[in-house]
């Protein structure tokens, strides 16, 4: 689906308090549904929550610990309690977000549903997650949505043990996912395509051309590139054609001769997308360049 179900038709955030059922361990989930970048996060904190993102499309890049972290769909990215983050000098990109924060127990205890006993080994892992970003799994957008549609039916029997078990299960494939090699194993046909993208930006790039460069068919390849990098090669080529044109805009070259210089077709559509993928005009990133 284009956008998630849950959210009107003019919105594109959803939050929901558990806290409201009974599940204090996990006060807010939300889902961020956003087809054009807007303004960046402010640096913030959640005081002892985790908070755990999974972008299922899409592309955002975090700043956290003096470092910009970029992320794409199918991946997971953890903030931990107490840590500043926002999004840097970057705006909160394009993409459907699903997020949750969670506040775990610093020593055995109840948690969810479950018993100290019971709870432990899982809160004990998600306290040391080797890695603060990682490929995620699909079933995860699949169990959020669940939650959601549980929570919106409040009168419903065990409601509350049903939403618990879902939660228990995101986590667990949260720890299975962390704990697995996280680096994305591009296949030699689509480390192909990236290299050819790279190398011939400023020129035409079509999905026939792409698919003639890794040996596949174009259908093959919008599936096979999605599934390992994260967005369809079309998004990928035109967010990288516009990290190209902020490199330009910087260095002073005007918005008429970047537009071309990448292909684009004006420099008026040149324009849209800039500001569709940054929330920023062309023109206004050309003059704040710092001066020579």
């Amino acid at each position: 689906m284009r956008r998630s179900a849950f959210l009107p038709l003019h919105a594109d955030r959803l939050q929901q308090d558990l806290s409201l059922i009974g599940l204090p361990d996990i006060p807010l989930i939300g889902i961020h549904d956003q087809s054009h970048a807007v303004r960046g996060l402010m640096p913030h904190q959640h005081p002892g929550l985790m908070e755990i993102c999974y972008l299922t499309r899409g592309e955002r890049v975090y700043h956290v610990d003096n470092m910009d972290h970029s992320f794409r769909g199918n991946e997971v990215f953890i903030t931990l309690p107490d840590e500043w983050h926002g999004s840097g000098r970057h705006p909160h990109g394009k993409g459907l977000l699903y997020w949750l924060q969670v506040r775990l127990p610093n020593r055995p205890a109840p948690f969810l549903t479950l018993s100290a006993r019971d709870a432990w080994p899982l809160v004990s892992r998600l306290r040391q997650l080797p890695h603060r970003k990682f490929l995620g799994d699909r079933m995860l957008k699949i169990l959020f949505e669940d939650i959601i549609t549980l929570f919106n039916q409040p009168d419903k029997p065990l409601v509350r043990i049903e939403i618990s078990a879902k939660l228990i299960q995101w986590l667990t494939i949260i720890v299975r996912c962390a704990g697995a090699e996280t680096d994305r194993r591009n296949t030699p046909d689509i480390k192909r395509v990236l290299a050819h993208i790279d190398a011939t930006l400023e020129g035409p790039l079509s999905i026939p051309q792409l698919a003639t460069v890794a040996g596949l068919s174009s259908s093959r390849l919008k599936g096979k590139f999605k599934e390992q990098i994260g967005v369809p090669p079309a998004e990928y080529v035109l967010r990288r054609k516009i990290d190209r044109a902020r490199r330009l805009l910087e260095q002073g070259k005007s918005v008429t001769d970047t537009a071309y210089q990448l292909g684009f077709s004006s420099s008026q559509y040149f324009a849209t997308v800039f500001k569709r993928l940054t929330n920023t005009r062309p023109g206004e990133l050309r003059r704040q360049r710092p001066l020579a």
